[in-house]
């Protein structure tokens, strides 16, 4: 025998009575008219599946409405898993993202503290050896021109 309890419906404060009902029937004849019935029962079954399809579906129900009914489905305990690793996931990807900012901008104003000087100050030297090459060249040539226009004269004599 299979009996039935009491419970209690949160959201409609409906309450079912316990009731009790034979797993197996009494003799053979039973047996027969339970199976012809099952039978009837399951042809009867499939006609109102699909009325039953059009009666549970609800037009104006929203996805929030759908989300709150997951809660009669899933147990206490298995919310209560999915709620803490949702908390702790977004705890972390807080975090995380607020110590890879604070990283970003520590790193950034090092680059412009120091990388900045330091490139004018390689910019300014290497100004600096061009214009040594510069005037290493003019030198150069001045002595080129000093040393022809006196040897010249004194081809010449």
């Amino acid at each position: 025998m299979v009996e039935l309890t009491e419970i209690k419906d949160e959201i409609n404060g409906n309450v079912e009575t316990a009731q009790t009902v034979p797993s197996e029937p009494m003799n053979a004849t039973e047996t027969k008219e339970t199976v012809e019935q099952e039978k009837n029962d399951e042809d009867d079954d499939e006609d109102e599946d699909d009325s039953d399809f059009d009666d549970d579906f609800d037009e104006n129900e929203t996805f929030v409405d759908r989300i709150v009914a997951l809660k009669d489905i899933v147990s206490p305990k298995q919310r209560q898993c999915v709620s803490s690793f949702i908390t702790n996931t977004t705890a972390f990807v807080k975090s995380a993202f607020a110590k890879g900012g604070s990283l970003t901008w520590a790193l950034t104003t090092t680059a412009l503290l120091l990388g900045v000087p330091l490139s004018l100050s390689i910019l300014a030297e290497q100004q600096l050896i061009e214009m040594e090459k510069t005037f290493d060249l003019q030198k150069d040539a001045n002595d080129l021109l000093g040393t022809e226009a006196a040897a010249a004269p004194a081809a010449t004599a």
